[in-house]
């Protein structure tokens, strides 16, 4: 991969070096298929949300919708998890990588049915999938619940996606690649490596079970480190310049970033099964892939620090920059924690608790989520011409989905802390840690309901926005007056 120069990293040279023409005819011809990948991945969102509503209440209420197979806890659970995972995150990765790499590479969208085919193939694989969740012909593994008969579905799509990525890169205009770019292009060649090797070894032809343990821990955590990350990662890295005027403050910084989170972030899910029937050598590279990899989480957050220094304030204007910012924090917080759980006396206390689950939320919905909210807020108005239309909308969403992730993480951590402790404790029953951790899990069903009204605001949004019921001479949707002269309505 071609390392930039000094100079290349610094993403707002795009906007020096491609005019206004040009930058609106990339976004005319990526419109269709972008908002496409958008669009679903909010509709994915909101059914993902209130399934995980459902099976949260269940945890509390576990006489809730028992009257039938379909919508049982051990079939809503998986499925809100595979929602989320591919028909939100994924769906939109690919819609904000997709317009990041046509803006960088300079050229307009090539092949664009090629694109659209592929959104269309990979949504029916969702839905192939969820409907064979909830029928019952669900795997059991996390991450690849999906049965087997949708999981191809969803690689043909990304063939397709793949494919446009490999010729839009080599048909770029001439120029070394972007930090940006980086992330992105690692994100999507890790994808098929990770879903395929995963779903050959243990759901089209299972390993031997001793094998199958790692294999599954390996990719559960890899989903998020080598596909979702660099790609939240990169959209990250080419919106905050963007926002706040200013390239991204140390190119050093971005190297070491990226190639330790590739190094270190393919070993970490190892570590999580730590007295387990794994080999000693396995484990212990797991735990010191998870510590090691508190580097790339330090030197992206303070990179990312570095160039909001004295730009702070525009995060109480701007919606993208906002929630773009929390998200990429997020990936900071969510990281230290991994670290943290990869130490063995810690993780003999919460590996079997409430714990593991409100950090799973937290690199979810905390980083990659927050991640994508803050890009689809920066792109869906420069693809359609026109202004988000409600400013309440956008307020509530960022504090619904706030206050519910706060308390959410909150309640799982302190309650899980509980539950393991009572666990780890000879003289407590099984019974105990589980009276221990019930009021927890009422405030987590609680901040459910919160998560669903910030999707659900989110998407009303959106859908409003396609309706174009705001207008583009009307400026930027600001959450309040900017501080100082605003560069926004030039942030193209």
């Amino acid at each position: 991969m071609n390392q930039p120069s000094h100079s290349s990293h610094h993403e707002d040279t795009e906007v020096r070096t491609l005019s206004n023409e040009a930058r609106a005819a990339i976004d005319a011809s990526t419109r269709g298929p972008v908002i496409l990948f958008l669009g679903s991945s909010i509709f994915w969102l909101v059914i993902g949300t209130f399934l995980k509503l459902l099976a949260d209440w269940q945890l509390t209420i576990p006489t809730l919708l028992d009257c039938t197979a379909l919508f049982t806890y051990g079939r809503i659970e998986p499925a809100q998890n595979n929602i989320l995972l591919y028909g939100w995150a994924s769906t939109a990765a690919f819609g904000a990588g997709l317009w990041v790499t046509a803006r960088l590479s300079r050229v307009p969208l090539l092949h664009k049915k090629l694109l659209t085919s592929a959104g269309i193939i990979w949504n029916l694989g969702v839905l192939l999938g969820t409907v064979g969740i909830l029928i019952g012909d669900g795997n059991s593994i996390p991450g690849l619940d999906f049965p087997g008969y949708a999981s191809p579905i969803l690689l043909i799509a990304y063939v397709l996606i793949a494919s446009w990525i490999i010729i839009t890169l080599r048909q770029r205009q001439p120029g070394a690649l972007f930090a940006s770019q980086w992330f992105i292009f690692a994100g999507f060649l890790s994808f098929p490596w990770l879903y395929a090797t995963a779903n050959i070894l243990l759901v089209w032809h299972p390993v031997q079970a001793s094998a199958q343990g790692p294999i599954a821990s390996w990719f559960l955590e890899n989903i998020t480190n080598l596909w979702l990350a660099p790609v939240a990662i990169g959209t990250g890295f080419y919106v905050v310049p963007k926002l706040v005027s200013r390239p991204i403050s140390s190119p050093s910084l971005s190297v070491l970033g990226f190639w330790t989170l590739i190094l270190f972030g393919s070993w970490t899910g190892i570590g999580s099964l730590m007295g387990g029937p794994v080999p000693a050598w396995m484990m212990g590279a797991g735990v010191a892939a998870s510590i090691m990899a508190i580097i790339p989480v330090l030197s992206i957050a303070i990179n990312l620090h570095l160039t909001l220094r004295g730009k702070y304030s525009a995060m109480s204007w701007s919606p993208a920059l906002r929630f773009t910012v929390f998200g990429l924090y997020g990936f900071f917080f969510s990281g230290v924690l991994a670290t943290l759980f990869a130490l063995p006396s810690f993780n003999a206390v919460i590996q079997f608790s409430d714990v593991v689950a409100g950090a799973s939320l937290l690199s979810l919905y905390g980083f990659v989520s927050m991640t994508f909210f803050g890009a689809i807020y920066y792109i869906v108005p420069r693809l359609i011409d026109a202004e988000w239309p409600c400013v309440k909308l956008i307020r509530w969403h960022f504090w619904f989905a706030l206050s519910g992730l706060v308390l959410s993480v909150s309640a799982l951590f302190l309650g899980g802390l509980l539950q393991g402790f009572a666990q780890f404790d000879v003289a407590s029953t099984f019974r105990s840690s589980i009276e221990f951790v019930s009021p927890f899990r009422f405030l987590a069903a609680i901040s459910s309901v919160l998560l669903l009204l910030a999707n659900l605001s989110f998407a009303f949004s959106f859908v409003l926005m396609l309706l174009k019921t705001g207008k583009s001479e009307s400026g930027p949707a600001l959450l309040n007056e900017p501080t100082e002269n605003s560069l926004e309505t030039l942030a193209v």
